[in-house]
């Protein structure tokens, strides 16, 4: 019994642990989409060199929030999980973004 019940503790704090790295994820993906319009976005008007400053600078606004939510997150649930969630999608949405305008850039606009 006692075995089964330290076996139920260790799933309850994985799955408070998941649920903590899901957090994370939401957040970065739940302020790029609030803060910035879609790739598709960059990717058409990203080769004009103004615009696309303007569309990098919503991208670096939506991680640098994304990532002080997932801070607050984290101290609030006391595990890292919402910091490694958002920075996986934040590497991710980086990623999606900046090929986006790379494609722009490469196209002439």
């Amino acid at each position: 019994m006692a075995g089964e019940m330290t076996d139920l503790g260790n799933r309850t704090n994985r799955g408070v642990q998941g649920l903590g790295f899901a957090a994370g994820v939401y957040i970065a993906y739940d302020a790029m989409s609030t803060l910035n319009s879609s790739p598709w976005t960059h990717e058409t008007f990203g080769g004009n060199p103004g615009k696309a400053e303007s569309a990098q600078h919503y991208v670096r606004l939506a991680m640098v929030r994304s990532t002080a939510l997932a801070f607050l997150t984290s101290w609030l649930m006391g595990s890292i999980m919402p910091v490694v969630g958002s920075t996986v999608a934040n590497a991710d949405l980086f990623y999606v973004y900046w090929r986006a305008k790379e494609k722009a850039v490469k196209r002439g606009g």
